[in-house]
């Protein structure tokens, strides 16, 4: 009998909660554009937005005697972009999946009405994810200044403190779209969500990232290795090359279908947490494992 925290338990559940959300991925096929047109978005802003701001704003600063100024301005709307596509077009993926849940069938259309729907709380938790992000990119410099052992701790003091921000935030899109809440309350719901759910246990809980490193590491022995060893063989370079751009084509179709896989399983983790419901398509076996031991008596 396998040990529940065995690495094959952990594999075997990873395994059933891929295979469950994919159901819905497949009732709801349109899920997969958002991570797709998110990524689009943000490369259409940066090129339109990012690159100009970075370079006024580094030549001001060097005229001005300001160093920094206009890189940490670039760096500002570079996090605000990102998260703001990221998380409006997560919250069509959470409002489509939502809707599945209910028995009810979202169009594409209606995840982008989910968007602006909920289009101030996106501002506004992009605006204080930019922030934050900002604030920890200028505490990782300073720290990069120090000398010896109090600048390597320093560093990973505050790459610590980025981790646990991105940790406590993986639950905010759900709580704008589901419960309506502005950035700080999704901000708490998030973080009460992920008490219950990971908490403690998180770190050894892999859910789908285990299969998606399967697939990446897969994908790799069948595609990048070969290239590797034909590359250093000489004289099919061309084949080499060929196979390596398949294999940056197999990781961008595993990482957006995997994007969309987790979206749909935090929702779905984030209504049972809500509400102690298991949504459509899920089994209480598999949601219940998600939680820690003393709230798993809860629901």
């Amino acid at each position: 009998m396998l040990n529940k925290n065995s690495v094959g338990t952990r594999f075997s559940r990873s395994w059933e909660i891929t295979k469950q959300t994919f159901k819905v991925m497949k009732a709801d096929k349109e899920i997969l554009l958002f991570p797709v047109l998110s990524s689009i978005f943000s490369i259409m802003m940066l090129l339109i937005f990012i690159f100009p701001v970075f370079l006024t704003g580094a030549v001001a600063g060097s005229e001005t005697g300001v160093e920094g100024l206009g890189v940490y301005l670039a760096i500002f709307f570079l996090y605000f972009i990102i998260t703001f596509a990221a998380t409006f077009f997560n919250a069509g993926m959470v409002h489509i999946a939502k809707t599945r849940f209910e028995g009810g069938d979202a169009t594409f259309m209606d995840g982008i009405k989910a968007g602006f729907k909920h289009l101030k709380q996106i501002l506004s938790w992009s605006l204080l994810s930019a922030t934050v992000g900002v604030i920890l990119n200028i505490l990782e410099s300073n720290a990069r200044e120090k000398k010896g052992i109090l600048g390597m701790i320093s560093v990973f003091v505050v790459r610590m403190v980025g981790l646990a921000w991105a940790i406590v935030s993986v639950f905010v899109v759900p709580a704008i779209v589901i419960k309506g809440y502005g950035p700080i309350e999704a901000l708490k719901s998030s973080a009460v969500t992920i008490k219950k759910t990971w908490g403690e246990s998180l770190i050894r809980y892999y859910g789908l990232g285990l299969v998606k490193g399967g697939l990446i590491g897969l994908g790799f022995l069948i595609f990048l290795m070969p290239a590797i060893l034909l590359g250093f063989s000489g004289g099919m370079f061309g084949l080499a090359l060929i196979l390596g751009v398949i294999f940056v084509l197999y990781c961008i179709i595993v990482s957006i279908i995997f994007s969309s896989a987790n979206t749909i399983f935090n929702t779905a983790l984030f209504i049972y947490a809500d509400t102690g419901k298991v949504p459509e398509y899920y089994s209480q076996e598999i949601l219940t494992n998600a939680f820690v031991g003393k709230n798993r008596g809860n629901f």
